[in-house]
């Protein structure tokens, strides 16, 4: 059975971009990406290739999971942004963090407010405050990965985006536990 992924040009170790046919950067367009996901998704499903060879049934197997993957890292900015980095020879979930020292001071701060909540209306108020620094630095990022192409620099925003992530889950987590409480 011949198959246009499974025979192309495209090979499993080719970039997440590369796959879709999309340029490597940050801002990406979303339609496209699900336009080719699901043609790409139906050329390798397989049930596809049920009647194909042992070979080809696995190399349809490694391809629908190998753009389910990639899929799921390009539909998610954070994601799709350690990815560039990585590719880009930067690792932000891996190396030593160069976060600036006011974004230190402002997590210190963040948790010194945590600590010092009473009540569901203030932690609520540290939430917005805090996804909006999440706002602020994704479009930081987009502009280091899009305009500059500054690997070291979107790294960093990366660290800081992993912390902004983590700390967020902590505050939802306790709410969710004030709000069960009431």
């Amino acid at each position: 059975m011949v198959n246009p992924v499974i025979n192309s040009v495209f090979q499993l170790s080719d970039s997440d971009f590369d796959i879709f046919g999309l340029p490597c950067q940050f801002e990406l367009d979303s339609a496209a990406l699900s336009a080719s996901y699901l043609r790409l998704q139906s050329q390798t499903h397989p049930d596809r290739f049920a009647n194909a060879s042992s070979q080809e049934k696995r190399l349809a197997v490694q391809w629908a999971t190998r753009i389910n993957e990639a899929y799921k890292r390009l539909q998610k900015p954070m994601e799709r942004a350690i990815y560039w980095c990585e590719l880009n020879g930067e690792n932000p979930r891996g190396q030593q963090s160069n976060l600036p020292p006011a974004l230190l001071t402002q997590q210190m701060d963040w948790r010194e407010q945590l600590e010092e909540i009473e009540s569901a209306h203030e932690l609520e108020d540290l939430i917005d405050l805090v996804a909006a620094e999440k706002k602020r630095c994704l479009r930081v990022i987009a502009d280091q990965i899009d305009q500059d192409k500054d690997a070291k620099a979107a790294c960093n925003t990366a660290q800081a985006l992993l912390f902004i992530d983590k700390f967020m889950s902590q505050l939802n987590k306790k709410l969710e536990q004030m709000e069960d409480a009431s």
